[in-house]
């Protein structure tokens, strides 16, 4: 059940006859003049146009497609109808009308997934378990760990977190030297306090067989809305990670997806402001913990730091700002910068009026010393997200005008959705692990 497709299959089709049979069949039609329907149709159209220009931009922006207006305007003209007829028919009809509602608030939901390509499974709707996920303490290590591994020249054997012989990670799963493992992992904030949700962190293989080498890291940051598993399901970060490990011998680079937000519907873009220290969390607690708890590198070559939609601002800005944290970035359909909608509400939301914080956050003023430190990234965008692929345009020329190292990928067809960050990944992710793996210069 948990790997039953919401985005193919016979589950979409199904849904959508039920909810347009159901829809026919549950209003009596013939009760009520053609032309009072209509006046209920039109009225449903602007209720759900209401409700679309107020919320949706705040959450997904402009570029959805219209075809929304008629999914949400679906429940709510049924509930209106079932409402309407109900002094007119038998209490069996009116059961049954109200009976369409979860059907048409479901057919709207597919479309609306089927757009953004969300939650590609009934798993991930559910929020089952990842492929290959365990608990924290079997992968997580302690100092002693590592320390051990160091004096014992590396040789290749398994070590685990806990030594309590009460502990579940007293065996390491067979799939950790397969496919590797993944876990949710809470990473504290000692020095932002920041108050993050909890992190998912993957390990390959070569965590398990090469205990004393220091892996690579890349970060990966979600969107606003979005959870922080959202790269481990709809980006295909788990797949892109695991089909590279087999391919070179188990190794790869870790991968961290910390907590950006604090929330579903927050949305800090990544910045020190009012809605918490972001930054100080992302470049200081998430890398101090990285190296205690999985034996990160702390130099910025063997750091990376990628993200979609408001996480590909964040990626940009915070190695455009850090480049001795993170030496490559990779931003999927970024913003030119962190935006709140406009600059009043920029200014209000993220910096709390101050207009120095505001233009100290345009990357493009860091390009140029970014240059010299060896920054590089990939900045990708679909042909059809018409809002962000002249930004990444616009931060290209002006990347490369001032010396800067920065690939353009456009997938074609692609618009502002999981598909087109997935396919965007799935063509950096060598590129990614090939810079993680230059030898690091000296700061």
């Amino acid at each position: 059940m948990d790997h039953l497709s919401l985005l193919r299959g016979w589950l979409p089709p199904t849904v959508t006859a039920v909810a347009i049979a159901s829809l026919a069949l549950g209003i009596a039609w013939w009760r009520r003049a053609v032309w009072h329907w209509a006046i209920l149709a039109v009225g449903a159209l602007c209720a759900a146009l209401a409700i679309i220009r107020v919320m949706l931009p705040q959450y997904v922006g402009s570029g959805y497609p219209r075809s929304f207006l008629v999914w949400v305007a679906m429940p709510m003209f049924g509930l209106a109808a079932a409402v309407w007829q109900w002094p007119r028919v038998a209490w069996w009809r009116r059961a049954f009308a109200f009976a369409t509602l979860p059907s048409l608030v479901a057919f709207a939901g597919l479309q609306i997934n089927a757009h953004y390509g969300y939650l590609p499974t009934v798993g991930d709707l559910l929020g089952a378990p990842l492929s290959g996920q365990v608990s924290a303490n079997m992968i997580e290590r302690t100092a002693l760990d590592f320390a051990r591994a160091e004096r014992q020249g590396g040789r290749e054997r398994p070590l685990l977190a806990s030594h309590n012989p009460d502990s579940p990670g007293s065996a390491i799963p067979a799939a950790a030297y397969r496919v590797g493992l993944v876990s949710e992992v809470p990473i504290p904030a000692p020095v932002s306090h920041f108050r993050a949700r909890a992190a998912y962190v993957w390990v390959p293989p070569w965590y398990f067989t090469h205990p004393a080498v220091q892996l690579p890291v890349l970060m990966l940051l979600v969107g606003a809305p979005g959870r922080t598993d959202d790269w481990f399901r709809a980006g295909g970060a788990l797949q892109d990670a695991v089909a590279y490990a087999r391919a070179h011998g188990g190794y790869a680079p870790v991968i961290v997806v910390p907590d950006s937000n604090g929330g579903v519907f927050s949305d800090t873009e990544c910045v020190n402001g009012p809605q918490g220290q972001v930054e100080t969390y992302l470049t200081v607690d998430v890398p101090k913990f990285m190296h205690i708890h999985f034996n990160a590198p702390l130099n910025a070559q063997q750091w990376a730091v990628g993200g979609l939609s408001a996480g590909g601002t964040c990626a940009l800005v915070l190695s455009a700002r850090n480049p001795y944290r993170f030496r490559t970035f990779a931003d999927f359909s970024g913003d030119f910068s962190p935006n709140m909608g406009s600059v009043r509400n920029t200014l209000r939301v993220l910096y709390a009026g101050s207009y120095g914080a505001y233009i100290a956050h345009d990357p493009t003023r860091w390009f140029r010393f970014d240059a010299s430190t060896g920054l590089a990234g990939v900045i990708a965008v679909g042909s059809k997200d018409f809002h962000c692929i002249g930004v990444e345009h616009r931060l290209v020329q002006t990347a490369r005008r001032d010396g800067l190292s920065v690939m353009l990928d456009v997938i074609p067809g692609g618009g502002h959705n999981f598909p087109t960050w997935r396919r965007s990944l799935a063509d950096a992710f060598p590129w990614i692990v090939h810079r993680l793996d230059q030898q690091p210069a000296a700061n």
